[in-house]
């Protein structure tokens, strides 16, 4: 699945490059919204990880391989969700950068770095 690793890694680079470059104001308006996604990921982010353990299905081995099948699946949701929030991140980090904020860039790119470490 294409969640926009690519891109976000080839905006960041045309901005350290120089080449893509924005206005202040309209950079941290792109990134506001970045932002506002990988935030909304949160709450979900947290639900996956909870389902990640499930009770209830029962002792036959078929109830045992339903439940690992579903928790499987939290974990691939969990490690996308977890990957979409850190592209949102990387995104704004890069309309930051092309506008010249490197203290935004440098605190938007270190919350990336904590949302990956945390969704390991």
């Amino acid at each position: 699945m294409n969640v926009g690793e690519t891109a976000a890694a080839e905006l960041y680079q045309s901005a350290c490059g120089g080449t893509f470059q924005l206005d202040p104001a309209v950079a941290r308006e792109c990134a506001a919204h970045f932002l506002r996604f990988a935030d909304s990921l949160d709450p979900h982010l947290g639900q996956s990880h909870r389902i990640q353990t499930l009770t209830g299905f029962g002792a036959l081995d078929s109830s045992r391989q339903l439940s690992r099948g579903f928790e499987s699946k939290a974990v691939a949701l969990t490690a996308t969700l977890t990957t979409l929030q850190s592209n949102a991140l990387a995104m704004a980090a890069a309309y930051l950068l092309s506008a010249g904020l490197i203290q935004q860039t440098d605190e938007t790119r270190s919350r990336a770095l904590l949302s990956a470490r945390a969704g390991l």
